[in-house]
């Protein structure tokens, strides 16, 4: 009887090893094609993004100047645009789509508080900023394209052994771009 069951457990562990095996070389090549495929896809949006943020300092700079550099909406795009110029040339959107949508995000606030306060309504220099930043369009297409490239990439790494697969050979996440306004 022990003998059995060692035979038994030996073949258990054999099947489980060959299982992970053809899970991984089944698996692996279509969800690294999928990443690579958003990577090319983030390409084009790098210089578009890289230029609507350097527009976005002007809006913190007039943020600041205009009194408001200790609002928190302020404080937090002072962050995010630390964070972006130094992942502007990285060419990674596992790193730079999350801050790119922070930004995005920040944008948006800046909008809602700009509309609900006279305050800052008052500021010339802010409304101006912001018109450039709205002015430093990201191409539309390409926003699409990036964005269902990420969505094959979710269904690629999704699913019980192809998330097994993902996490332990390293394929996080990407986010979608989402722009203000957009």
């Amino acid at each position: 009887m022990n003998r059995r069951f060692g035979w038994l457990l030996l073949a258990l562990v054999v099947l489980v090893v060959a299982g992970a095996v053809v899970a991984v070389v089944t698996q692996r090549p279509g969800i690294s094609d999928a990443r690579d495929r958003v990577d090319r896809a983030w390409t084009p949006l790098q210089a578009p993004l890289d230029a609507r943020y350097q527009a976005l300092t002007g809006v913190q700079a007039a943020l600041n100047t205009g009194g408001q550099s200790s609002r928190t909406v302020t404080l937090d795009l002072t962050a995010a645009l630390k964070q972006w110029q130094q992942v502007a040339h990285a060419n990674d959107p596992a790193v730079q789509g999350p801050i790119a949508n922070d930004l995005e995000g920040l944008v948006a606030r800046v909008n809602v508080n700009l509309v609900a306060s006279p305050r800052l309504q008052s500021i010339q220099p802010l409304q101006a900023a912001l018109s450039t930043f709205n002015q430093a369009v990201v191409d539309p297409p390409a926003v699409r394209s990036f964005n269902a490239a990420v969505d094959a990439y979710q269904r690629a790494r999704t699913g019980t052994i192809k998330r097994l697969v993902a996490d332990t050979f390293g394929f996080p996440a990407r986010p979608e771009l989402e722009l203000a306004g957009a």
